[in-house]
């Protein structure tokens, strides 16, 4: 017969786990309205630098669900709430993984602004595509072309990669494209 004073360490351990856990679980609902609340912060911080006159943000009301590769569908609005234009996060896979890139369009269709957000691209290379020298390129085009690093057709813009990150590039303006084309449906449903 065993003795009941071998198992005391695993019930001892036992209760060490499920007291950590049951604090940990605690601990993060506790703080789950104040997290959600400095994301909302972060976020709003992105969509001001591309929007800075906006008072508000509102979700678009969709139909249907985003596009894989768009993360988030957002109005700008005025004080009286009226439309500034749109704001659409999209993201592709770089070379140092997602690529997420924030894409501003006015109420006229024109791209206002384009921020590649926090990523994690080779520093000196890869990097250089947050730059404005890079991002300038996609601004006050209107959103009913595309854009290409290897133009095919005359309906494309051309785009300069960064030397040695064309894939980086590619990700950035694969996302900027994947905008403007939902960009493109929303207008021809009336939005």
């Amino acid at each position: 017969m065993p003795n009941p004073k071998s198992f005391m360490p695993a019930v001892i351990l036992c209760v060490i786990c499920l007291v950590t856990t049951g604090l940990l679980s605690m601990t993060y609902e506790l703080t789950r309205e104040e997290r959600d609340r400095q994301k909302e912060i972060a976020a709003n911080a992105n969509r001001l630098a591309l929007f800075p006159e906006a008072a508000s943000f509102a979700a678009v009301d969709l139909a249907d669900p985003l596009p894989a590769d768009l993360l988030e569908a957002t109005l700008a609005k005025t004080a009286d709430g009226s439309l500034m234009g749109y704001l659409f996060v999209g993201t592709r896979r770089g070379y140092g993984g997602q690529v997420p890139v924030m894409i501003a369009i006015d109420e006229a269709g024109t791209i206002v602004g384009v921020r590649v957000m926090s990523n994690e691209e080779t520093p000196g290379l890869g990097k250089k595509v947050e730059q404005s020298a890079f991002l300038s390129q996609f601004v006050s085009y209107k959103a009913d072309v595309l854009f290409a690093l290897k133009v095919e057709n005359n309906q494309q813009i051309p785009i300069d990669a960064i030397s040695g990150a064309t894939i980086s590039s590619r990700a950035v303006t694969e996302s900027v494209n994947t905008a403007v084309r939902f960009f493109q449906e929303l207008n021809k449903g009336g939005q």
